[in-house]
Order: C-alpha cells, then sequence, then structure tokens
C-alpha cells in the first residue's frame, strides 16, 4: 500500500508508477468540485468509479483484493478509515471472480490503518488486501470518493 496527499504524489516519486498512472491522476485533478457519480472509462484500459456511501462505526466490508488491476482511490469529499493486510495473511472467502476481478477474504484484524480524508490517495496492488468504510471519529456519515482502475501490466512498480 501507498498512500499521501495528491498534491505530494510526484514529491513522493510516483510518477515512476507510469504514463498510464498520472493519466488517472491527472483525471483526478482535472474533477470539477463536485462530481456525478458513476463509471468512467479513461481510455489506455483504466476506468474511474466515483462512488457515494455511508461509513460505519466498525468495519462492515470484507478484506478484498484484485489480480488484473491496482486501485488507486482518492477522497474527495469526507473521511473513511481504509484498513490494509498482506493478501497472504488473510483466508479466501469463496472463490476468485475472474469477471469482476476480486477476491474477498474471512474476516481478519488488519495489519495497518489510513485516515483517508480529503485530498488523500492510497494505492493497492494485487498483493494488498484492503476494506473501507469505516468511520474516522466525528466525522461526516458519508464519504464521496473515486477509484482508478489500473491494469497491472501498466502499474511499473509491478514489473
Amino acid at each position: 500500500m501507498i498512500c499521501g496527499r495528491l498534491a505530494d504524489f510526484e514529491k513522493l516519486g510516483l510518477q515512476a508508477c507510469g504514463p498510464v498512472t498520472m493519466q488517472g491522476v491527472a483525471w483526478i485533478r482535472s474533477l470539477p468540485l463536485d462530481p456525478r457519480e458513476g463509471t468512467f472509462d479513461l481510455g489506455a484500459g483504466i476506468r474511474a468509479l466515483i462512488l457515494r456511501y455511508p461509513t460505519a462505526a466498525e468495519a462492515t466490508g470484507r478484506f478484498e483484493t484484485h489480480r488484473r488491476h491496482v486501485d488507486l482511490q482518492y477522497t474527495l469529499t469526507g473521511c473513511e478509515v481504509l484498513e490494509w493486510s498482506p493478501r497472504q495473511a488473510l483466508e479466501p472467502f469463496g472463490d476468485y471472480d475472474e469477471e469482476k476481478d476480486v477476491c474477498f477474504y474471512q474476516p481478519g484484524a488488519p495489519a495497518g490503518r489510513v485516515v483517508a480524508g480529503t485530498g488523500v490517495f492510497t494505492v493497492f496492488t494485487p498483493h494488498d488486501a484492503h476494506r473501507g468504510g469505516v468511520r474516522f471519529a466525528s466525522s461526516e456519515p458519508e464519504v464521496l470518493k473515486l477509484v482508478v482502475k489500473i491494469p497491472v501490466s501498466d502499474f511499473l512498480l509491478s514489473k
């Protein structure tokens, strides 16, 4: 997992993630203040989802991983806690869904947590199990975020 403020993406040397990743970052930076929810084709095999959902006092979702995509997640408004664990530390819950590119895992303790408020990005590779939706302290009960799905083959740190 990689995390930080989107404003610092290049300062962190993450342009090394490649031109497709940087295309996703540029798209995020070009968004209006209140973008519409939905799924967007960004070209070059990448797509983005803009989602609005409630957060909960405790983790209710399952950890998940993806095999074909790296998730670049970005919080537009609100705040949530994202939990992370190495994929190998968790027991799968069912089979990998090839069509949806997702594998879920049995509940387990997270190895780490990130408070993802407005302006914070996270990157989850296929080795990173992740789940979100946990409310941080007294933050707003809803988060607006986006997820850019980057093909693993175009994410240069994975090579």
